[in-house]
């Protein structure tokens, strides 16, 4: 009985050696744009771009940097700079809807908005379709400059290219 639970352990070891998940690099370029919401209203222009790896088909995760154009006003510059994961449900070989969760930090790169400026976060919904993407999501980003902290939330669409 011993041998047998020995050999059917060995069985079951030596059958998932094969059945490794493959990993491969993946990067992202997107272009988007932001509507504000809530008192603090703020449109802003988005180029982002993340570069990770690709685990399987139903996930991926990767470092995010992106440049956040402020336009209204005196026009500021936010550098957010994240950690991007998705989740995919492949529908076909081509097409998969995901859902996009980036949790960071936005870094002031413009004169009224300098230093580390708060908070970076935004949940999302997408579809990939071949090397293309499109994605909904909830922007939050908490600004903070001597001792002010402003919430500028946005609805934020984005459409980029997936290599």
């Amino acid at each position: 009985m011993k041998k047998f639970f020995l050999l059917l352990t060995a069985t079951i070891i030596a059958s998932t050696v094969f059945a490794q998940t493959p990993i491969k690099y993946q990067g992202e370029v997107d272009l988007g744009y932001s509507i504000g919401t809530g008192t603090f209203a703020a449109d802003r222009v988005n180029l982002h771009t993340i570069h990770g790896a690709k685990i399987g088909n139903y996930f991926s995760a990767g470092l995010g940097l992106g440049l956040d154009y402020y336009h209204e006003g005196e026009g500021e510059l936010v550098v957010p700079i994240y950690l991007n994961m998705k989740g995919y449900l492949p529908v076909s070989e081509k097409v998969s809807p995901y859902l996009s969760f980036d949790i960071g930090v936005g870094v002031g790169a413009s004169e009224y908005v300098s230093g580390l400026s708060g908070l970076y976060c935004m949940p999302a919904i997408g579809i990939k379709a071949g090397h293309f993407k499109a994605q909904l999501g909830y922007n939050v980003q908490k600004l903070s400059e001597e001792g002010i902290s402003i919430s500028f939330n946005a609805i934020q669409l984005k459409l980029g290219v997936v290599f």
